[in-house]
This record gives structure tokens, C-alpha cells and sequence, in this order.
């Protein structure tokens, strides 16, 4: 009997940690964020939707000259004051695989704003899914 227990917690903890392996890291999440934003901030519009997933494409240019018109902003300088939330899962059905969420407030110009940015990681890729940006 303790033998096959031991087989059991054996199988379990490689099938854990073998499930384990696919998620999406805070670290992994906030640098892919930073990058993000650093080529927002340049202008290289082109170079930041190499950040965003294949499946969601995005005009980013016209996004946030858009964003930049509407509230007066301007997005060349982009600074996370701090992170308010994150949401992670090692597998969401809706996407096909792992999802990790950050809210944060950030600032731009001389405004403090709130933003969400969702990435995912499945088999067609990884990447940002979701952006929100709150002016509100």
C-alpha cells in the first residue's frame, strides 16, 4: 500500500509541475508590459504590435493618437506608478490557453491614468490580448 501511495504522490507532483510549466510569470508579464510601452513612447508603432498577440492585431497608431487627441495627452513619456491588481491563470478556456492580467495606474503628461493590460500565451502564440485604458 505505501508503495502504491508513493507512486501516486509521484505521478501527481510531475503531472503538477508539468501543468505548472505553461503560465505566464508577474516578471514575464511586467517586462513584456515595459517593452510595450517603450516603443509606445517612441513613436515605433510598428515594433510595439510586435508585443500584441497574432489573433488580436491592432492599428496602434491610430489608437493612441486617438487616446493622445481626445484627453490632451501626450504618450511620450509613459510611467507605471504602481500596480493595483493582476489576475493569473494556467489555463482559460476562453483563450486556449494561460492568461495573466495587470491593472495599474500610470502616468502620462499630467494625468494619472488607469490601465489594464491582459496577456496570453496559447498555441497560436503570446502576446497582449486585451488593452484598457481608463481616462475616467
Amino acid at each position: 500500500m505505501k508503495k502504491l501511495m508513493s507512486i501516486f504522490l509521484a505521478f501527481m507532483c510531475v503531472f503538477v509541475l508539468s501543468a505548472c510549466s505553461g503560465g505566464i510569470s508577474g516578471d514575464e508579464a511586467k517586462s513584456h508590459i515595459n517593452g510595450f510601452f517603450e516603443k509606445i513612447e517612441a513613436e515605433d508603432y510598428e515594433a510595439a504590435e510586435e508585443f500584441l498577440h497574432p489573433k488580436r492585431p491592432a492599428d496602434l497608431q491610430e489608437f493612441f493618437e486617438a487616446l493622445e487627441n481626445e484627453n490632451d495627452v501626450d504618450f511620450a513619456s509613459i510611467n507605471i506608478e504602481k500596480y493595483t491588481g493582476f489576475k493569473s491563470s494556467w489555463y482559460d478556456s476562453s483563450v486556449g490557453g494561460s492568461t495573466y492580467s495587470l491593472k495599474m495606474k500610470i502616468a502620462v503628461s499630467d494625468k494619472i491614468i488607469e490601465a489594464e493590460i491582459e496577456i496570453v500565451k496559447n498555441d497560436n502564440g503570446y502576446g497582449i490580448y486585451n488593452l484598457d485604458i481608463d481616462f475616467d
